[in-house]
């Protein structure tokens, strides 16, 4: 048995950017692509209608 598919809202790359923009410290993990995490497994994602919503979480997060 292995992983089946995985489904993200945003990216890593997104985020780099987004703490970035923030003022915030970087992700204390590595920002590797999904496909060299898990190469071979079926992947949806980014969704770029959720990124609004997920950068304004991570708004929040920091600004509080």
């Amino acid at each position: 048995m292995g992983l089946g598919r995985i489904v993200h809202a945003s990216s890593s790359a997104q985020l780099g950017r987004w703490l970035h923009e923030l003022g915030a410290p970087p992700a204390p993990v590595a920002a590797l692509p999904i496909s060299q995490v898990a190469p071979g497994v079926p992947v949806d994602g980014p969704c770029p209608e959720l990124a609004p919503a997920v950068r304004e979480l991570h708004r929040r997060r920091w600004r509080a």
